[in-house]
């Protein structure tokens, strides 16, 4: 197949899924060309997979501060729509099978969607989470002038992003979670492409073990329930209490964190926690799996597709004292915690292992082209 792929994403596990897909494509003797404003060059660099890649110059903004949201607003909303309308006339002029298109960190679902005479399919991980999680609401005390500001474009936000799914021609989602949040929001019905993880890079290494739980997020955003772990950890008897590691894309000095890194803390930890209230999917628990580690992860969304209670780890509710009870059975049984740790590789390697994901996603693809065809 000749396929196209478009994307606008900030480094993180977006942006990971682009990059597995396109690479694998690729690697299946698929033409795959990648058109983005990413100007990016980061670990996921897509030139070093796709057939062709073109990058577009969008900048928004304005140096002025009291004129930077409404000009950023602008550029959103009416400037970017022009540039897709562009993006779109290029990528149809080279006669692909199929346009693969991911979101515009600009606008969730991208514009280019509107404009495309190719057949297309929008593959998402989310909604526009701003527009449709009551936790994400405007909740600041402000002036009457800018809470109707917000409001308004919020609305039109929320109106730009559902127009756009819906002019997709087909439509694929992360997880059956995303597939139920897709039907109630745009009314489409999407069939399923999981994400995976590289087995290869993320793997069971030879290095001793420290008394660490592991725990990426952020400490701030109560959502990736930073504090459910702590106050877990605060619960565990002091003789053996373990250290909470607590890391996030980023270090202290701003750089990111590699993945030999990242792959070398999930080995050096007893067990990984993934404590979101709300997590779409996450590619935490498949990474930690992957290095052979059991995972403590809430009963939310793609939790509940990935960890498998009771053998690959454990799924808990909001509550610290459950949270700590696991921990210390963990630490307490380490041949328990070393037998989940082997059925959770074996579980990695046969359901979501990059190159099996990417034989089910080149299926999909092909019926979508072969049912445009008919």
């Amino acid at each position: 197949m000749k396929l196209a792929f478009y994307y606008n994403l900030a480094f993180g596990g977006a942006k990971r899924a682009v990059y597995e897909q396109v690479k694998g494509l690729v690697q299946k003797g698929h033409e795959v060309d990648v058109y983005t404003l990413d100007q990016n060059i980061d670990i996921f660099d897509m030139s070093k997979c796709a057939s062709r890649v073109y990058v577009y110059k969008f900048k928004i903004g304005s140096s002025m501060p009291f004129l930077s949201r409404l000009k950023s607003d602008y550029d959103n909303f009416f400037t970017l729509k022009k540039l897709h309308k562009k993006i779109a006339i290029n990528i149809d002029k080279n006669k692909y099978d199929l346009v693969i298109v991911h979101p515009d960190k600009l606008t969730q679902a991208p514009f280019v969607l509107r404009f495309l005479k190719t057949p297309s399919v929008y593959y998402c991980q989310e909604p526009l989470r701003i527009c449709y999680e009551y936790a994400l609401r405007l909740k600041e005390k402000v002036n009457f002038a800018k809470y109707i500001y917000e409001e308004i474009t919020r609305f039109y936000r929320k109106k730009i992003d559902r127009e756009n799914v819906r002019a997709a021609t087909y439509t694929l989602a992360s997880c059956y979670h995303i597939r139920e949040r897709m039907i109630e929001a745009y009314d489409v019905f999407p069939k399923i492409s999981y994400l995976g993880v590289d087995e290869n890079v993320f793997k069971p290494l030879k290095i001793k073990k420290v008394n660490q739980v592991f725990f990426i997020g952020s400490k701030i955003n109560s959502l990736d329930g930073f504090d459910l772990a702590e106050n877990a950890i605060g619960l565990i008897p002091k003789n053996l209490r373990p250290i909470l590691r607590v890391v996030s894309w980023k270090k202290e000095n701003n750089e990111r964190l590699t993945e030999r890194k990242l792959v070398e803390l999930y080995n050096q930890s007893i067990i990984t926690l993934c404590m979101s209230r709300f997590e779409t999917f996450g590619l935490v628990p498949l990474e930690a799996m992957s290095c052979g580690q059991p995972v403590i992860a809430t009963k939310v969304s793609g939790h509940r597709e990935t960890v498998i209670d009771g053998k690959t780890g454990y799924l808990v509710d909001f509550d610290p004292k459950e949270i700590a009870a696991k921990i210390i059975f963990i630490i307490e049984n380490p041949l328990k915690a070393s037998e989940m740790g082997k059925n959770a590789r074996k579980h990695i390697e046969d359901s979501f292992n990059w190159e099996k994901i990417i034989d089910n996603f080149e299926d999909l693809l092909r019926g979508f082209v072969k049912k445009h065809k008919e």
